[in-house]
């Protein structure tokens, strides 16, 4: 009987199964742990530094306009978007629940940023891993995270932190989705750009970025794909868009942008200028030296300042904290200029000294200057801003039932919106806010006090003014004044932004 000789398999075959074999075999751990610490040891070290005196800084004005719109009811919400913010609307909603959920400390406020700073340092380290390699990723995750900028947002009560970790998800996707296209994978890509343009509309300056990268591939589907899924996209931004140019105003403070002053807020976007001097120049090169992978981080990078540049006559909107989300393209460009080596390699202590530790010791460098801007942050009251919790301090301590409050200061909605946030969580009799009113203008009175009829019973009346001049009532509107005629000061406390003085009626002991 004659044997038959099994037939021999093809290499393709061959070549395939062990493919599929080496698929299914399981990754050592070794091999798992060091691949996801590229995004966890970025994304704890935001954490950690964004956490550190989470607490110490107290609500400046727009946080406290976040608290005072998140607070309320949504037929409340829905009637305040109607009239001003409605571009940050979604946001508002967003913390709506998460207040609901977890209360109103400054913690808590704050705790939605933080962890979208540490989800927008482990996108950055996993970019930076696709694009280059794990060390590239893993340094540039880190550089994010020791930014000021990043701690900075990391401890605000507002949407750009948020924003920043949607832009770099977005990234991701797209290079996924443009390597292995496919419909669902354009879907994840499509919806969180939404997102990131609901949280921030700036933020949808992130798509001229990914159109560099989609062309330079020269792939007809995948253009075609992406550009399908940006209309997509920003077609749930478009009804934000046309309501918040009905409400420009809002942002009327911002100047228009010069050449000079764009470049000052790229200078301004690491939150300190050593640092600044540190990376931008580095990211500047790679972007000219690293192909298309340059392209598309050079593009995220710069491109937002100069649009923004561009559409000023028409909308005013460069300040530096609205651009926050290129700040993962200018780390991930700064560490990979360091890293990469313009001469063939030369050996493994040279490859190595470049992929690992002139990067890390940029990462040192920059976090050692940034220190002083990172105190600088972590001051008690934000530049520029009243020392409010001081101000409800002083009325815990020394009012009595029977008093009442006035606001007179610029901003003054939002300074009775910060006093009623801290009184409501220092201990003290609850005081009755009598009017607000800025300086020069007509007084806004309380539901209780029709046109100031309820001074006149207050037994002493508490003014919290923006003012630091000897008579606190400088400034105030004539029919203002005249109702405080009859009253006299007896205390004075200044304090950093605001003053807190206590009146009495002429002549009662």
């Amino acid at each position: 009987m004659v044997e038959l000789a099994p037939l021999a398999s093809s290499p393709e075959v061959t070549a395939a199964e062990e493919a599929r074999a080496e698929a299914r075999r399981p990754t050592p751990l070794k091999d798992r742990l060091a691949r996801w610490s590229v995004p966890v040891v970025p994304a704890l070290a935001a954490f950690l530094i964004a956490l550190y005196g989470i607490e110490r800084r107290q609500l400046w004005r727009d946080e406290i306009a976040t608290w005072a719109a998140s607070t309320k009811s949504m037929e409340g919400l829905r009637g305040l978007v109607e009239v001003t913010d409605a571009v940050i609307a979604p946001y508002y909603v967003l913390m709506h629940g998460w207040i609901a959920v977890f209360g109103e400390s400054e913690a808590s406020l704050r705790m939605p940023s933080m962890i979208a700073v540490a989800l927008a340092a482990a996108l950055t380290a996993v970019v930076g891993r696709k694009l280059f390699d794990p060390a590239t990723g893993l340094l540039a995750g880190l550089l994010v995270a020791v930014m000021p900028t990043v701690s900075r947002y990391a401890q605000e009560a507002r949407p750009y932190a948020l924003a920043a970790a949607a832009v770099a998800l977005a990234t991701l996707l797209v290079l996924r989705a443009a390597e292995r296209p496919s419909w669902l994978r354009w879907l994840a890509y499509a919806l969180v750009v939404a997102a990131a343009g609901l949280l921030h509309m700036v933020a949808l300056l992130l798509l001229p970025a990914h159109l560099v990268y989609v062309l330079s591939l020269r792939q007809k589907k995948v253009i075609l794909r992406w550009f399908l899924a940006a209309v997509a996209a920003v077609i749930p931004v478009l009804p934000l868009a046309w309501i918040g140019s009905e409400q420009a105003k809002q942002v009327s403070w911002i100047p228009e942008a010069t050449w000079d002053s764009t470049n000052n807020e790229i200078v301004r976007v690491t939150g300190s200028v050593t640092v600044s001097a540190l990376i931008v120049g580095l990211a500047l090169l790679g972007a000219v030296t690293l192909g298309r992978r340059g392209a598309l981080l050079g593009t995220w990078a710069v491109a937002p300042f100069y649009l923004l540049l561009l559409i000023s006559p028409v909308a005013a909107l460069l300040i530096h904290r609205y651009v926050l989300f290129t700040l993962p393209a200018w780390c991930l460009l700064a560490v990979a200029t360091v890293t990469r080596d313009p001469r063939p390699a030369s050996g493994t202590a040279t490859s190595s000294w470049r992929r690992v530790v002139l990067p890390a010791m940029l990462v040192v460098l920059c976090a050692a200057v940034a220190l002083p801007a990172q105190a600088t942050n972590r001051g008690t009251v934000a530049p520029g801003e009243p020392d409010l919790r001081g101000a409800v301090t002083v009325l815990a301590a020394e009012a009595s039932a029977g008093d009442a409050v006035g606001i007179h200061a610029a901003y003054a909605s939002r300074l009775q919106d910060g006093v009623n946030y801290y009184q409501r969580r220092a201990e003290g009799p609850g005081l009755d806010m009598v009017f607000t009113a800025w300086p020069g203008g007509v007084p806004t009175y309380g539901r209780t006090c029709r046109n100031g009829d309820c001074l006149r019973s207050a037994e002493r009346l508490w003014l919290v003014t923006g003012s630091a001049e000897a008579d606190q009532r400088t400034g105030m509107s004539p029919p203002l004044k005249q109702q405080l005629a009859g009253f006299e000061q007896i205390r004075v406390v200044r304090l950093t932004g605001v003053t807190v003085s206590l009146w009495r009626p002429t002549g009662r002991a």
